[in-house]
């Protein structure tokens, strides 16, 4: 094998830049913003958000003009029209830089996303848009899909021997580099020559890939001997869960729909890596194989169409919820249309969901639009349900609703907060939200928990975090008003990270060992009984200390909020043998159960020295 001359590499580069030349452009000009933003502080991004904006544009432009080149080539364009094409592409991405928010959000990450799925998928097929050929569809991906894997293969290992190249200059040489170069390198390689390797590979010859036969046996092998027997293993699982569903006549699992979901997407993916082969006259099983997978596929549609409904049910729809079921409508479709369909046109998938990643990114029919509109009507329900709605507007509670509407309330207000702005709940108040939450105009982040509580504040109903259940509601946290610096007069050593967390409420004690004073010294903390116990190796027994009194002097002192106590309200003093012991408590978190107080995590400091009555 003959290695290619440096001539020969730098005459490939160029004919590459030539024929695409903006979408290379765009890579460069993004990577240099990716440098920049990844040189600024964490203080600083804020106020150089728009190199993150230029950024996703370039990235969003390379790929538009990807799929503006195919489509020229294959259509045969003129020169003219082809540029005026690039020109109309490079005006709607500028057009959508400032479209972008001043401050990051969720629906600018997703919206982008959409959009850089859409793309791809648009790449995928836009030299195959005639009816037929769809054997030429299949070489142009396959090559497309072998060249991106060469391209991450060749980008690795260049990395990674630029790398140790520039750690072997710093540590034989004792040079000094900043270590941002690696962060510099990485971004130079996967944004720029990744790029530029990649294009130097890219389909050209559309009309010939037709005639081709071409399929890589390892192809086949990993395909037939490593995925398809994985999603057989996949189906039988889900079977198996579907059975015990129907036995035991319960609500199947949330998670359950990411693995159908998978299931699904995994088989459709293998179905198609050898969908050439299909017809040979030793493959005749993969048509069998094919027909057996659609029509297995829709019990368990049925079963993820359940999944969906009880959680849209409960909480109503955000934009994760939307895309789960459009995902699940999209595999219906699909699945139908393979087990129905004699032709069998391999290219419906790839643009279905171009199309839905288009169509999904704005509108009311979008992820946005649906899910705030589903929000709103599960909002309005929950305050309709407990008389909180009058005449369209909130009023103040004159009893706390239930734990699981305040849950649910709680959990709503959150989300319009964080993904659509509290301007959006203006609506439902008399009252001015501005004027409430005092929102600083310079502030790019907004506090979405503490926004959220002075919402519901307008209606007099407490604020339920996600994680609490209503076996723990409320829970309040009490943490000292001593300084870090702290009197150790008369003690000889000090514990200072002593903690205990009761995350799992199995555990029936929390056991801390210490070496000091030439001695073995344990903390051992019973959250069921709220018992202490210090003890050392010269006196297993040690002393105990009931925290429950300190607990009711607390919770009678500040009446169940949370609040900074005096460190002498929970300074445990006691001796064993010749040492003196005392337990500085600097934070405790309480939960009321059922009416009961129980500690759920705490910390302090333990002070040792010599007892005085030696």
């Amino acid at each position: 094998m003959k290695l290619p001359s440096l001539e020969t590499l730098i005459g490939n580069a160029l004919s590459t830049f030539k024929r695409f030349c903006l979408a290379i452009v765009s890579a460069i000009v993004g990577s240099i913003f990716c440098i920049l933003l990844s040189h600024l502080d964490y203080f600083q991004r804020d106020a150089h958000l728009w190199y993150l904006n230029a950024a996703m544009c370039c990235y969003l432009s390379m790929l538009l003009q990807v799929a503006i080149v195919v489509y020229s080539e294959r259509k045969e364009l003129s020169k003219t029209l082809k540029l005026s094409i690039k020109l109309v592409g490079v005006i709607c991405l500028i057009a959508y830089y400032f479209s972008l928010p001043k401050s990051i959000t969720l629906t600018t990450g997703i919206r982008f996303t959409l959009f850089s799925l859409g793309l791809h998928w648009l790449i995928a097929f836009i030299p195959f848009t005639k009816p037929g050929e769809i054997n030429g569809f299949w070489q142009y991906n396959k090559i497309i899909f072998l060249r991106i894997l060469t391209s991450f293969l060749y980008t690795g290992v260049l990395y990674a021997g630029l790398a140790l190249a520039i750690l072997a200059v710093q540590k034989l040489f004792s040079v000094k580099i900043d270590n941002d170069i690696y962060a510099d390198l990485w971004i130079v390689l996967t944004g720029i020559f990744n790029t530029w390797f990649f294009l130097a590979g890219f389909p050209a010859n559309y009309s010939k890939l037709e005639e081709s036969s071409d399929y890589p046996k390892g192809l086949k092998i990993f395909t037939q001997y490593v995925l398809l027997p994985i999603i057989t293993i996949y189906l039988v699982i889900l079977y198996a869960y579907m059975g015990k569903i129907v036995y035991t006549h319960q609500w199947p699992m949330g998670w359950v729909s990411y693995l159908v979901l998978f299931f699904s997407v995994a088989g459709i993916l293998s179905l198609l890596l050898i969908h050439p082969v299909r017809f040979e006259l030793n493959n005749k099983w993969i048509l069998t194989y094919s027909r057996f997978f659609y029509y297995a596929i829709f019990p368990l549609l049925i079963l993820l169409f359940f999944a969906i409904k009880k959680r849209i049910g409960d909480y109503g729809i955000t934009e994760l919820r939307y895309f789960v079921m459009l995902l699940a409508l999209w595999l219906l479709f699909i699945a139908a249309y393979f087990s129905i369909s004699k032709h069998k046109n391999i290219k419906l998938i790839s643009q279905s969901l171009c199309v839905l990643a288009f169509l999904s990114s704005f509108g009311p029919w979008g992820a946005f639009g649906v899910s705030l509109n589903s929000q709103k009507s599960h909002f309005e329900s929950i305050l309709t349900k407990n008389n909180l709605l009058i005449n369209g507007k909130a009023i103040k509670a004159t009893k706390q609703p239930s734990f699981k509407d305040r849950k649910q309330l709680s959990s709503v207000v959150e989300y319009i907060i964080s993904n659509h702005g509290y301007k959006t709940l203006q609506p439902y108040f008399i009252q001015n939200l501005d004027t409430l939450i005092k929102e600083n105009a310079k502030k790019k982040i907004d506090d979405y928990t503490s926004n959220q509580e002075k919402v519901l504040s307008l209606m007099d109903v407490k604020y339920v975090a996600n994680y609490e259940s209503e076996e723990t509601d409320p829970r309040f946290d009490y943490t000292d008003t001593a300084e870090n610096i702290i009197d150790v007069k008369g003690y000889d050593y000090e514990i200072d990270n002593y903690s205990f967390s009761n995350y799992d409420a199995k555990e029936s004690k929390d056991t801390a060992e210490f070496n000091a004073a030439d001695k073995q010294i344990k903390i051992c903390f019973d959250p069921h009984t709220s018992i202490l116990i210090i003890a050392d190796s010269t006196d297993k027994k040690g002393i105990s200390f009931d925290l429950n009194k300190s607990i009711d002097s607390l919770t009678k002192l500040y009446q169940f909020e949370s609040k900074s106590f005096p460190s002498a309200v929970l300074t445990l003093d006691g001796v064993i043998n010749r040492s003196k012991y005392r337990l500085l408590i600097s934070s405790i978190t309480i939960d009321k159960v059922k009416n009961k107080t129980v500690i759920n995590n705490l910390g302090g400091r333990l002070l040792i020295g010599k007892s005085s009555g030696n």
